[in-house]
């Protein structure tokens, strides 16, 4: 098994609210100091340290602390025996880097504001885990605090035991509410993410071992503060300086910003949306639907590839479109490979652009500039190009930049509009085979800029990220502004051939059927009564997942996508995948028994039908999908398919304990009582 490398891209608004097994609300949270670790302790003490401020101790959570304690251990006598050590716990004070398998966990956090359902607003920071290498056990914490420490939103904590239903999209979120904390970042010189990441795994020798590591992510104070509508009013200084933060500085009181609204920041993303079956009353439920197999209606972007092209040739292609104001002058934006793309500008605020080569990466900065489409199914985050477009810096290249002032009253202000084009041609994320049915996959964008901005009396150089992604907040939750959201990417359906059966009785191949055309079906409310459809559309693709081939007991044979409704003998729809040696599903001719389940390779189209009761029929019910018979199997039409593809995976705590090394397993149980 390979060692464990971690990376945590942030999304705006990325992460879920609450992902715990008890939620907590805001309400009854308390502001409390997260200490920093003490470098003159052990790596174990600082670890320790860090985890009891969060109730987490050697007594309730035993096994962790053994494999903490035991990886000191050998990583110390590994030492004393001149033995390079390829995993342990490094020291998480060190503000340097020297642990690959956790140096990038916090590398970027986004920043969003929300409102709730009785107009309170809140700020929101969030951090999402997108790697694909196994662990036993994570444990984060993530706060926003000022220059001294000082926490500015609600520390927060949360604990993973393995992968589970998570399949390693890991997230956290800290939340302060807006009137609480605004005089605190005001009065902050520097505002900064404070996170904390500890993890253990089993490493190529087959032992148990834990890593460790603190990150520190800075923020642009002016810009997160012209986000929330605030400006500083003192006049504009003069000259160019370094910011140095071990210099004295002098707290600037409230009276000193105006209050301007939300407008002076304008952004905007005009691709990838959803355009297509929006719910305006929960935007939670909202998602980007991808096709990457098929060009239908229900798709708000439909395949790039025409239908019958081999599967290891169809790619996840997504455009992204858009802009965002930042305050200040940007003269640099950083690259994945840390060169830079340099920015001088003219009087009319047009760009002249030259690239550096690959320099030092800034103490400021933890990734370069970059987009990312991260699925929770198969784990880790694809970067733009998937290895497929022969460059590392097309997010970088297709960006531009326009500096201009802006007056708001008397004041007037320094900005740059950062905008980005990247065409479907070049927005090639990897093989549509990394991107499962289970969850919804992830989009992240990554700016790493340099800026000259105002502070004050004086100018200073920043370094910093903003991160721009889609949201992921629960459905229990009230927030109402989600912006973006996630992608989801779908395919089709069954294979060329299946016979479909007729309202008149007799069977056509589905790829021979026509639009207007009537099957035989039924109402998913009525599986067992069997009606008249007619066929409104026809979706064809082609499958970059293996097949599920089903047998009955009688003989009936039928190929389907893995996820493609099965009508069970309950009347309720379950996946192709999910179905069982020994289950009973619907047939034409009544309930048959499975006898055989089986993958299969397949490079032909594949096909899916949209049903609807006829014209004679007045006796639809609102959100109705329907079935009909393939090679003799009730199967679902598209509708069904779409309702059907996304299924909530939902771990009860027997679930867990079933999964987790027995190890885990009073660690786990005690992690329910907090």
């Amino acid at each position: 098994m390979k060692l464990v490398s971690l990376a945590v891209i942030a999304a705006l608004g990325g992460a879920s609210f609450v992902a715990v097994a008890n939620p907590i609300s805001v309400e009854n949270l308390t502001l409390q100091t997260i200490v920093q670790p003490d470098a003159s302790l052990s790596t174990y003490e600082q670890v320790s340290q860090r985890l009891a401020q969060h109730g987490i101790n050697e007594k309730n959570r035993p096994h962790l602390f053994h494999v903490l304690k035991t990886t000191e251990i050998n990583q110390a006598s590994q030492s004393e025996m001149g033995i390079a050590s390829v995993s342990g716990l490094a020291n998480p004070a060190n503000t340097e880097c020297d642990n690959e398998k956790v140096c990038s966990f916090f590398t970027d956090m986004g920043f969003r504001t929300a409102t709730d359902s009785n107009g309170n607003d809140y700020v929101i920071i969030s951090a999402i885990n997108s790697e694909t290498a196994p662990t036993t056990y994570t444990f984060l914490d993530l706060s926003l605090v000022n220059e001294h420490g000082e926490p500015i939103t609600i520390p927060r904590f949360i604990e993973y035991w393995g992968e589970g239903v998570t399949k390693k999209r890991m997230d956290i979120t800290s939340v302060g509410r807006l009137s609480d904390i605004l005089p605190k970042l005001m009065a902050a010189e520097q505002i900064f993410a404070n996170a904390w990441v500890t993890v253990t795994y089993i490493n190529a020798s087959g032992v148990e071992v834990a890593e460790t590591k603190q990150m520190s992510m800075e923020y642009s104070k002016d810009t997160l503060l012209a986000d929330l509508g605030y400006v500083r009013n003192s006049p504009e200084g003069q000259g160019l300086e370094v910011f140095d933060p071990t210099a004295e500085m002098t707290i600037q009181p409230a009276s000193s910003y105006t209050q301007i609204g939300a407008n002076l920041l304008e952004k905007g993303v005009t691709a990838p949306v959803d355009r297509k079956e929006i719910d305006n009353a929960d935007p939670t439920n909202n998602r980007i639907k991808v096709c990457l197999n098929r060009r239908y209606d229900d798709c708000d972007i439909d395949a790039y590839y025409d239908p019958g092209t081999p599967n290891d040739q169809i790619k996840a292609v997504v455009p992204f479109t858009g802009f965002r104001d930042v305050m200040g002058r940007v003269t640099k934006i950083y690259r994945p490979d840390w060169s830079t793309k340099n920015v001088t500008f003219d009087d009319n605020g047009n760009p002249t652009y030259t690239i550096n080569p690959k320099g030092e990466r800034p103490v400021e900065l933890y990734h370069g500039t970059e987009i990312f489409i991260q699925t929770k199914e198969l784990g880790g985050a694809t970067a733009l190009g998937g290895g497929y477009q022969g460059s590392n810096h097309l997010f970088s290249d297709h960006i531009n930049l326009k500096y201009f002032t802006k007056k708001v009253g008397s004041m007037t202000f320094d900005m740059t509009r950062i905008s980005w084009n990247i065409p479907r041609s070049k927005g090639i994320f990897g093989d549509a085979r990394l991107y499962g049915r289970y969850e919804d996959a992830h989009w992240i964008m990554n700016l790493s800029i340099e800026s000259e901005e105002t502070r004050g009396p004086r100018k200073m150089t920043r370094r910093y990220s903003y991160v721009v992604g889609s949201a992921d907040m629960p459905d229990d939750q009230s927030w109402k502004d989600i912006e973006h959201p996630p992608l989801q990417m779908v395919f089709s359906c069954l294979a060329k051939g299946s016979m479909i059966k007729l309202a008149n009785g007799k069977e056509l191949a589905i790829e021979q059927l026509s639009v207007g055309e009537t099957v035989l079906g039924a109402s998913q409310f009525a599986p067992n009564v069997h009606i008249p459809l007619e066929i409104k559309d026809i979706s064809i693709g082609s499958e970059s997942q293996p097949m599920i081939k089903l047998t009955t007991e009688s003989g009936k044979e039928l190929l389907l996508t893995e996820s493609h409704p099965v009508v069970t003998q309950s009347g309720v729809s379950s996946w192709a995948n999910k179905v069982q040696v020994g289950d009973r599903i619907r047939t034409a001719s009544g309930l048959e028994l499975i006898t055989e389940v089986k993958e299969e390779k397949y490079n032909e189209h594949v096909y899916n039908l949209k049903l609807a009761r006829t014209a004679d029929d007045p006796n639809h019910s609102p959100g109705e999908t329907f079935s009909m018979f393939a090679n003799g199997l009730q199967v679902g039409d598209l509708a069904m398919q779409t309702d059907n593809e996304f299924e909530e995976l939902v771990e009860t705590e027997q679930d867990v304990l079933k999964r987790i090394p027995e190890a885990w397993h009073k660690d786990y149980l005690n992690s329910l009582n907090k």
